[in-house]
């Protein structure tokens, strides 16, 4: 299976299973997998390891007739 990642991506899938499965600190994590503590965090909390839209789920914008 082929995983298609954005061009700036700096984890895996496999990377982010890691993540959310270890239970070393978020800046030991950071440091071994050289992300931000953020990145981390994030996919800490994440359900599963894909990546999600950046479009937002409901647009603000008023359509006219």
């Amino acid at each position: 299976m082929s995983q298609a990642l954005h061009s700036l991506a700096r984890t895996t899938h496999l990377i982010r299973k890691e993540i959310r499965e270890s239970e070393l600190s978020q800046a030991e994590l950071a440091r071994r997998y050289n992300v931000t503590r953020q990145t981390i965090r994030k996919w800490k909390e994440r359900d599963s390891e894909e990546d999600r839209s950046h479009r937002p789920d409901t647009l603000r914008t008023t359509l006219t007739p």
